[in-house]
C-alpha cells in the first residue's frame, strides 16, 4: 500500500503531497480486510501516508470509521490526532461521496498506478 501511495503522490512547490489520484489509486487496492493495515498506517512517520490512510479509512463505512477511532485512541501526537479527526468529520459529512466516484476522465484513471493484479492460487 505504501508503494501505491508513493507512486501516486503529487509534487507542488517542491513539496510532496497527497491528492485525489493518491486516494483513488489506494482505494482501488483495498477492501474491508485491509482496514487493520490502514489503521496501523495512521501511525506512520510519513505525513502523506497518514493522510492517505485516514482518507481511505473514511470511505468504507462503519468499519473504516472504527479503524479511525482506534487510530485516534492510539495517536501519540497532535498532528496525527488532527489528521484522524478531520477524516472522521469528513466521513460523517452528508455531502461526502465515495472516493471511487470522484470525477476522473478515463485517461486520468488509466494513468493511476494502483496495485498489481494478484496471481491466481
Amino acid at each position: 500500500m505504501k508503494r501505491v501511495i508513493d507512486r501516486n503522490t503529487g509534487f507542488a512547490h517542491m513539496t510532496r503531497g497527497m491528492n485525489m489520484y493518491t486516494l483513488v489509486a489506494l482505494r482501488s487496492c483495498v477492501t474491508e480486510r485491509d482496514i487493520p493495515v490502514l489503521t496501523r498506517m495512521l501511525a506512520d512517520r510519513d505525513y502523506v501516508t497518514q493522510l492517505s490512510a485516514a482518507n481511505v479509512l473514511a470511505d468504507p463505512g462503519a468499519e473504516g470509521q472504527q479503524g479511525l477511532r482506534q487510530g485516534l485512541a492510539a495517536a501519540a501526537d497532535v498532528r496525527t490526532r488532527s489528521v484522524i479527526e478531520d477524516a472522521l468529520r469528513e466521513a460523517g459529512s452528508p455531502t461526502r461521496r465515495p472516493i471511487q466516484d470522484y470525477p476522473l476522465s478515463e485517461q486520468e484513471r488509466k494513468r493511476l498506478r494502483g496495485c498489481r493484479p494478484v496471481p491466481a492460487p
